[in-house]
């Protein structure tokens, strides 16, 4: 399972307090525990004053590269989104391929940095529906694929949410048609836990086919693995895979997408909650974002 971090703020702000420093921080998460060591790669994206996004990144393991992952974690960002990688392989590929630059998270256009836990089951059958973002995939990451279907409905809605919901209602009809080749796999995806920002606008999406009951968070071991919590802080929002200190953390609901965006020198914060039914997702009222 990879661990995911993200947050917004209406100023520039460094995210190294709970990207490496905080108690249960994701440099600490990266090899605490032996058996789910965070050991294919790590990435932090953020944004400069212009808006154009950058991403540092590296297929090595965090705790192997303590420091060059603090010093990305330094910077001042309205929006930091940051990616530890345990792979998932569902192309059943060679590691030596896997794990490399390319196929390590998060992923930009240039615009947008997207991050994501979970498996895409059916890749290929996904990318079959890019259309010409087909040719931007550079990975053999289900991830990736994930991604460029993310930007393919934001291009086309221009609502982050929207955007999740339609990659639901797209990789259920396409399972419709493909469930038969891929024996042994119940749902076309285990996770599409996601956090995708343009440093203005913050969409976190928290959703998970499989509940996976016995895999917890690293240091929460209360917090099933495929719910994400949000902590509001003042001027600061902070998204997170798990608990990231002994603060105050509201856990998402599933599904859920909690929408943020940066308006008049502050935040304003909408949870949109769903149930899934047919393979859509279905709108529940919307409860306050605290």
């Amino acid at each position: 399972m990879c661990r995911l971090y993200a947050q917004l703020s209406p100023r520039p702000l460094s995210a190294k307090d709970l990207l490496v420093d905080s108690r249960f921080s994701l440099l600490k998460q990266s090899d605490s525990d032996p058996g789910n060591l965070q050991k294919d790669g790590w990435g932090i994206g953020v944004f400069g004053n212009n808006g154009g996004a950058a991403v540092s990144k590296s297929p090595r393991p965090a705790f192997q590269e303590a420091a060059a992952f603090t010093a990305a974690a330094q910077a001042a960002s309205t929006a930091v989104i940051g990616h530890l990688r345990a792979a998932s392989n569902p192309r059943g590929i060679d590691a030596a391929r896997l794990i490399s630059m390319d196929n390590t998270q998060p992923y930009t256009d240039g615009t947008w940095v997207f991050a994501h836990n979970g498996t895409l089951e059916i890749p290929d059958e996904v990318a079959s529906e890019l259309g010409p973002l087909k040719k931007e995939i550079r990975a053999l990451n289900d991830s990736e694929v994930y991604f460029w279907q993310f930007l393919k409905f934001l291009r086309r809605h221009g609502d982050g949410a929207r955007a999740f919901e339609e990659c639901v209602r797209e990789d259920w009809a396409l399972w419709r048609r493909c469930a038969a080749a891929h024996p042994g796999k119940p749902t076309p995806y285990t996770s599409l836990n996601a956090l995708a920002s343009d440093g203005r606008r913050l969409f976190a999406f928290c959703h998970a086919a499989r509940a996976g009951a016995a895999v917890h968070g690293i240091f929460n071991k209360s917090q099933p693995w495929q719910i994400m919590s949000f902590s509001r802080r003042g001027e600061l929002l902070v998204v997170a895979s798990e608990n990231l200190d002994d603060g105050a953390w509201t856990r998402f609901d599933s599904p859920e997408v909690l929408v943020a965006g940066i308006s008049g020198g502050g935040l304003e914060i909408a949870r949109r909650r769903y149930e899934l039914k047919n393979g859509q997702l279905l709108p529940l009222p919307e409860v306050p974002a605290q």
